[in-house]
């Protein structure tokens, strides 16, 4: 805890100073200040609380083991224990998330006799395929907004990836794992309804609603409510939810981003930055692949990817409406090689899987996720 502690703290100076520093730069006056802290900027501070609280009432209530229980008595094949719980509890983000299915994963490795690296993959894989594109990401919610794109429309834009990643996946569960079809646990057909609703319910429910055009914060918010009167959450426990979801290391970091992104915004930073690209000739699509993947490589984290490049590119975006998805894809790629993503040094020593076991399972993957990206900017 105290790692993880420091290392935000770490990220919220350094996103502090960068905001400094342009600022300087880029000549930003006092008077702007209230530009800044605009209806976009608390519409996302309050998705990404939102999105926080979901995260923290699902813990309480152990929404994890739900979904185990329901997923053996649905199939009897257990490589599915590889596939669906780091697919399903990918839909609710939280730091180190990958180790919730990790034991699960390691049961079905060693079943199917499955080498160890390629279980840490799986496990590790899955968990993060939802990240491209599911609005629960406060990453997502930030680079739509930092590229002022409607978050329904970023969404779609990338849900090509999301499939992408997903097929990648299976077709390599397929070729690296033998089937193992053992006889599936009968459970009535009421029952397991019953199960499939009482698990699945918040997820279908924020899907149905987005596919109605209803506000992503006020569906957030529905659901909210519904799950503290469905797990009969007494006062203590909501008021500790949204203290945790407020006040957390979360919010403080995309609260920096976001003001580093209205400084940015407001003053003549970009017209710098794009200035010193036209005079040195660098190709436009360069920055918006190599930014974002460094700060989330050396960070760990997608939105301190996309949140402190993302403003420092807005101005290339307008040249390409692919540039943005470019960058977000670019900043999840750097993510899911970096070792100081807690998911990957998490579950690397969990599975005792070296950095070299590591790497020889997720660089391909990832690159060619970023190829299709890049192969999709290049075509405009």
């Amino acid at each position: 805890m105290l790692k993880k502690t420091s290392k935000i703290v770490n990220i919220t100076i350094f996103v502090f100073i960068l905001t400094i520093i342009f600022a300087i730069l880029g000549t930003f006056q006092i008077r702007d200040l209230k530009k800044i802290f605009d209806y976009n900027f608390f519409n996302l501070l309050i998705l990404v609380i939102l999105v926080q609280a979901i995260t923290h009432t699902f813990k309480m209530s152990h929404y994890d083991r739900k979904v185990l229980e329901l997923i053996s008595s649905i199939s009897g094949d257990i490589r599915y224990s590889m596939i669906i719980p780091p697919i399903f509890f990918g839909l609710l983000p939280m730091p180190a998330g990958a180790m919730l299915t990790a034991d699960l994963s390691r049961t079905a490795g060693e079943n199917l006799k499955t080498p160890r690296k390629w279980v840490f993959f799986f496990n590790y894989w899955f968990r993060h395929v939802c990240e491209f594109s599911w609005p629960l990401y406060s990453a997502l919610i930030l680079a739509a907004g930092i590229s002022n794109i409607p978050i329904k429309k970023f969404v779609s834009g990338m849900l090509l990836y999301f499939i992408i990643a997903l097929v990648i996946g299976i077709i390599l569960l397929l070729l690296k794992v033998k089937p193992n079809n053992n006889e599936r646990i009968k459970v009535p057909a009421g029952e397991l309804f019953r199960n499939l609703i009482s698990t699945l319910w918040p997820v279908v429910l924020i899907i149905l609603m987005m596919l109605l055009k209803i506000d992503l914060k006020y569906c957030l918010a529905i659901v909210l409510v519904l799950l503290f009167i469905t797990e009969k959450s007494n006062f203590s426990n909501i008021l500790k939810t949204l203290k945790l979801s407020i006040i957390s290391e979360i919010s403080l970091i995309v609260f920096m981003v976001l003001i580093f992104k209205g400084v940015v915004e407001n003053s003549n930073t970009l017209n710098m930055f794009a200035d010193f690209l036209t005079t040195h000739n660098v190709p436009q699509i360069i920055p918006v692949i190599i930014l974002p993947m460094a700060m989330a490589f050396l960070t760990g984290l997608t939105s301190a990817g996309i949140g402190s490049t993302g403003p420092i590119l807005q101005g290339l975006f307008v040249a390409n409406p692919y540039f943005p998805y470019l960058a977000y894809v670019s900043a999840i790629a750097g993510v899911l090689i970096s070792p100081f993503h807690l998911c990957l040094v998490t579950t690397k020593e969990y599975f005792k899987a070296s950095f070299r076991d590591v790497y020889s399972t997720i660089l391909l993957p990832t690159l060619m996720v970023l190829l299709v990206s890049i192969f999709r900017s290049l075509l405009v």
